[in-house]
């Protein structure tokens, strides 16, 4: 029952409140509270705000519980905005999750690549490792361009695209990382009947994607011409326009565009720099051939 009369007048309502709100207050009775109406709102200027103040007693000036008092209609707008960001926040951590799902396949021996456990065997791959690592400096700055990779097997290409797509992802980027065969067989996949996915849907996805690394490029033309091969990566290619995309390939600039096709091999170039991973012995050995 002294709960109950205790709260028989509004202002003792609003005094409990006040102690619950101001921590300083909470052991103290030297004090009025008071709910007034008719203020300005910080945020539209208009006089419908309201809002719980108090004062201690034998003092003028009136303190609002809250340091920023806004109407109703701005509140409401604020929580909607507040709500619709969060919303576009889990779409957004869903769509990232199935990119990575669907296109980022590190190989097997390479889950743990990254800059500080690749080896610099000569001033070719060292020159190649500041490289890689200046483009991954520069994409988290905002500055983006496409990568080629080229060299002789073994020489750790794939080794730095992976330490690159590894530390773009963890810093909140979507990133794919497939061969082109793979992609390739994946298109070809959604043309049987009862595909999950279509055509449109792959070349969608790969759209979004903020870095998408291809690796070994031409590999996937062992075998023979094929018109349809070249076709598609000539597609392939020109959807990422705009969109950072990085080539691996142990193909020189001679056999590359007879790999994938002049047209193919004319975008590559797009704005793209280049990494040089042909080591002096394997050059040599090529012109001997």
């Amino acid at each position: 029952m002294k709960s109950i009369k205790r709260f028989l007048k509004i202002e003792d309502v609003y005094k409990d409140a006040v102690k619950k709100l101001v921590p300083e207050l909470a052991d103290r009775e030297d004090f009025e509270a008071d709910y007034q109406y008719k203020l300005p709102c910080v945020s539209c200027r208009d006089e419908t705000a309201s809002g719980l103040f108090y004062r201690l007693l034998n003092q003028v000036d009136w303190y609002a519980v809250s340091e920023t008092i806004k109407c109703s209609v701005c509140r409401g707008k604020e929580a909607f905005n507040d709500c619709q960001s969060k919303s576009l926040e889990e779409l957004r951590a869903s769509i990232f999750e199935r990119l990575t799902s669907d296109y980022f396949f590190l190989p097997e021996d390479l889950m743990d690549a990254g800059f500080k456990n690749f080896e610099k065997t000569n001033d070719v791959t060292s020159k190649a490792k500041e490289n890689a690592m200046t483009y991954t400096k520069k994409f988290l700055e905002g500055d983006h361009y496409n990568l080629l990779n080229m060299g002789n097997p073994g020489t750790g290409k794939s080794h730095l695209c992976v330490a690159i797509a590894r530390t773009i992802k963890e810093k909140g980027f979507s990133v794919g990382f497939l061969t082109t065969g793979k992609l390739l067989s994946m298109i070809k996949a959604t043309y049987s009947k009862g595909a999950a996915k279509s055509e449109e849907d792959i070349f969608r996805d790969i759209k979004k994607i903020d870095l998408l690394v291809l690796d070994d490029v031409g590999s996937e033309a062992i075998g023979g011409n094929n018109d349809w091969r070249k076709g598609m990566l000539f597609e392939i290619v020109e959807s990422r326009s705009g969109k950072p995309t990085i080539y691996t390939s142990n193909l020189t600039d001679t056999d590359l565009p007879m790999a994938v096709g002049e047209r193919v091999f004319s975008r590559l170039y797009n704005n793209t720099k280049f990494i040089d991973l042909f080591t002096d012995d394997y050059r040599k050995r090529l012109q001997v051939k």
